[in-house]
């Protein structure tokens, strides 16, 4: 007992402690807050939960009277429809019974808008003609003995009832199927099989007609098509939507089979189902002249219970609790039912005929409750504001002095204004407190100063350390990878273009590119190539802007030999040798009025002739246009022809600038810089952390062209195998070099080809002659992987494309890196280098 009395007070005394501990830390407002707002908030939910309940129980009632209203009105519907057939059956009764009259009342009754009868039936006991007409489409059709024998059932069949029935009474029968032969214009042998409602009545017989029986039927699905009104859109009792839970009705006979369910009010003529009706139940499909018919077993106690009261002529509702909480948003359901009676004759007692089930699915209570909470939430919120404020108000008075003394403290928002504090006298404890903190800033100050100065160190060294690129590296070997690996890059901005490259090869119409000089518009257009259906034609790049307007025409429509006093041969041009691929023009915006205007006539005809030549030849090109200037400013100045710019810009791309996406540069750094390192022969050249930041911080008004430099530039200048900052030498800082080493870096961005434009060259494709000052590999590396797979194919095909050499490695293999590749095979002696611009071939050495 001792022990036990022991533990006890160790456990209070270590609550009393962390009590303790919460009220030192509290300031007065909390402890007051602390007191308060436990207690009103227990009210509240009291309050709320208690006001929630009531709520849910009226908001049931008034569900429950609103699903009672919708299916007796959908029984009064149907009964009233059953009636109007009572009706006519005997208005049809009182006439003559030849086929003419019978014909003549049925469509005074279809025309006067009436029931919209299958069929109308006489059949005399003895003697006479049976009269069988049927109605379909609005057409009524007289069905003649050897037609009636066809019927199925046999329409004499039901002269057994002939006993059952009495003058002026009428007695339906249940769902079943008919089978009619109803030829038309199309199908001489047409059969029509439905679902009917047969009504009959006892004709007595007249002067002309011997007594016999007359029946009329309706269609099931019309009074299916009664449930599908009163559960759509359309339903008279309409009168606010509803949500999306699953909502149906439908209709049972006394047997306890059901018959059909409602369906969607646009499908009229859709055959009967019972599909939703069956769901939550076990029991028997189909029934003899009705297959989609379902009577759920006897152990379905809430089914047969319901079917009870209704024989009983008796309505009822029950709340049943939803089974498949996965695919509904309630947790419940109703389910109402009520029987459907009928009048045999005027003054007749109803009997029952069946009874109609409607499923009702409501989301009101849930959305009850969420509006409840709503509610209580904001009063419960506003009842702590209102405490609140009045608490703060309250310790604002009693806690004034530390409150400007913290307020004073805030002000010092960062160490260059750190500064002690002076405030007016307001007690001894405000007092020691303000003596305390100035002794505090004083320590701070004095520590700051000797952290900023190893900082600084620190700083320093880190700089010059090797940027971490391994996430870069691995991103590069994505790239290679990727359906478009010409493009380097990653973000929203590339994303965007590769899709909108994606998007233009999908399509076979001319594209315009557009961008500054340097955001790699050739690669653009290469990469549309390659992605688009004529990827494994040809692929021919022109730059306008290199050639003058003779040279240019003659490049691009060619000529035949003796066209002029040098055309020794023909020349095709660069739209034949384009055939079936793809022509690129660079810097369209080059091209003189004489060039515009033969593009644009070739472009709308789809034709051109050579010069000297008096035959116009068909090609079957996708032009690729490519500017770095403003083309309607151009239009404005008259320069360039408007018609030939709507021409070119079926889609058109924009080419990013490298400041509008800085977060590229890190990768394209280190690809250049792998680049530069096969180029300069160097080796496992890195770049410091501060080197990186500050290409980041670099707007880059020459874009990827300028990085490339750079980064070749910085490469062959660094002394060591890490590039540092002061290595990398931008554009405002290469006015201070020297002649001799201006002279030096420039010879990286020669053109070894007219025809492509320097911003779309890779590296290794620079002028190889004019780098011999920095070739510093005197024997060639060894043949890569690739370059050996390929070589064996080349030497069996002789001469070779740059786009044979891709598709020989694969298909994706960046341009840049094939022309590398190829330059290779050249200095080693083992390929010669053939013609210039778009008809540049590679043939096997003879030596080889």
């Amino acid at each position: 007992m001792a022990e036990s009395y022991s533990d006890r007070n160790s456990k209070k005394e270590g609550l009393r402690s962390i009590v303790n501990k919460i009220s030192r830390k509290l300031g007065l407002r909390g402890k007051l807050l602390l007191t308060l707002l436990p207690s009103i908030l227990a009210i509240l939910l009291f309050t709320g939960y208690t006001s929630y309940r009531v709520a849910d129980e009226y908001v049931d009632i008034a569900l429950t009277r609103t699903v009672k209203v919708h299916t007796l009105a959908i029984v009064h519907e149907v009964e009233k429809y059953m009636e109007t057939c009572r009706t006519d059956l005997l208005f049809f009764a009182q006439g003559d019974m030849r086929a003419e009259s019978l014909r003549d009342m049925m469509e005074r009754r279809l025309q006067a808008g009436g029931n919209n009868y299958f069929e109308l039936v006489y059949l005399p006991a003895s003697g006479g003609k049976p009269v069988v007409l049927v109605q379909r489409n609005g057409r009524i059709t007289e069905m003649n003995l050897t037609e009636s024998s066809r019927i199925e059932p046999d329409p004499l069949l039901e002269l057994e009832k002939i006993n059952s029935l009495k003058q002026g009474e009428v007695q339906p029968s249940q769902v079943m199927e008919v089978v009619y032969p109803i030829p038309d214009a199309n199908a001489s042998n047409l059969h029509v099989r439905t679902h009917v409602i047969r009504f009959y009545t006892y004709f007595p017989g007249d002067s002309d007609n011997p007594p016999g029986i007359l029946f009329l039927s309706v269609e099931a699905s019309q009074i299916r098509n009664i449930l599908s009104l009163y559960n759509s859109e359309k339903s008279p009792l309409w009168a606010f939507p509803r949500s999306q839970e699953l909502r149906f009705s439908y209709l049972f006979n006394t047997e306890g089979w059901i018959l059909f369910q409602s369906a969607s009010i646009h499908e009229k003529d859709k055959e009967l189902t019972t599909f939703l009706a069956r769901e939550n139940f076990e029991g028997t499909l189909g029934k003899q002249g009705h297959a989609s018919a379902f009577r759920p077993n006897k152990n379905h106690a809430m089914y047969w219970q319901a079917l009870e009261k209704v024989k009983n002529n008796a309505n009822g509702l029950l709340k049943i609790a939803e089974k498949d909480d996965a695919n509904s948003n309630v947790k419940s359901f109703y389910f109402s039912y009520a029987p459907v009676t009928f009048k045999t004759a005027i003054n007749a007692s109803p009997m029952v005929y069946g009874g109609i089930v409607f499923i009702d699915r409501s989301q009101l209570p849930i959305i009850a409750g969420y509006k409840h909470f709503d509610v209580m939430l904001l009063v419960t919120i506003v009842s702590i504001a209102v405490i609140s404020l009045l608490i703060f108000c309250i310790g604002r008075i009693l806690t004034t002095p530390v409150l400007k003394l913290a307020t004073k403290m805030n002000e010092l928002s960062s160490l260059e204004t750190l500064e002690e504090i002076n405030l007016p006298y307001y007690g001894f404890d405000v007092e020691m407190l303000q003596r305390s903190i100035n002794n505090i800033i004083r320590r701070v100050k004095q520590q700051v100063t000797e952290l900023q100065a190893k900082d600084e160190a620190i700083f320093n060294v880190n700089k010059r350390e090797p940027a971490n690129l391994k996430r870069e590296l691995e991103a590069l070997v994505d790239i290679e990878l990727s359906l478009i690996p010409e493009i380097i890059g990653h973000g929203p901005i590339i994303t965007n273009l590769k899709s909108d490259i994606l998007k233009a090869a999908k399509v076979d119409v001319d594209v315009l590119i557009s961008g500054e000089t340097g955001t790699g518009k050739q690669l653009v257009a290469e990469a549309i190539h390659n992605q688009s259906k004529r990827k494994k034609m040809r692929f021919v790049s022109i730059n306008c802007g290199a050639l003058d307007e003779n040279l240019l025409l003659d490049v691009l429509f060619g000529h035949v030999k003796g066209a002029f006093s040098d055309a020794k041969t023909d020349r095709s041009g660069a739209f034949n040798e384009a055939n079936g691929g793809t022509l690129f023009l660079d810097e369209i915006q080059s091209a003189s009025p004489k060039v515009q205007q033969s593009l644009l006539r070739a472009i709308a005809s789809r034709k051109i002739k050579p010069l000297g030549s008096d035959k116009e030849l068909d090609f079957n090109v996708r032009i690729i246009a490519a500017t770095n200037v403003d083309l309607p400013s151009l239009i404005e100045q008259k320069i360039f022809r408007e018609d030939l710019y709507y021409r070119l810009k079926v889609i058109s791309i924009a080419t990013p600038a490298l400041r509008e996406h800085p977060e590229n540069i890190p990768m394209l750094s280190l690809y250049y810089l792998k680049q530069a390192e096969q180029l300069t022969g160097r080796t496992n050249i890195g770049i410091s952390k501060g080197a990186l930041s500050k290409l980041i911080s670099y707007q880059w008004s020459g874009n990827v062209r300028e990085l490339v430099n750079c980064i070749t530039r910085a490469t062959v200048m660094a002394e060591g195998n890490i590039i540092q900052p002061e290595e990398i030498r931008l554009e405002g800082e290469l006015e201070s070099k020297t002649p001799a080493s201006e002279a030096e870096i420039t010879s990286f961005s020669e053109v070894e080809e007219a025809v492509i434009p320097i911003d779309e060259k890779p590296l290794e494709n620079q002028n190889h002659k004019k780098n011999k000052q920095i070739e510093t590999i005197d024997n060639p590396s060894p043949l890569s992987e690739r370059q050996k797979m390929a070589w064996s194919k080349i030497q069996t095909k002789k001469t070779v494309t740059r786009k044979e050499y891709q598709d020989i490695v694969g298909g994706r293999l960046p341009t840049r890196t094939a022309i590398y590749d190829l330059q290779d095979f050249v200095r080693r002696g083992m390929l010669t280098k053939q013609g210039k611009g778009p008809s540049t071939r590679y043939a096997v050495s003879v030596k080889q």
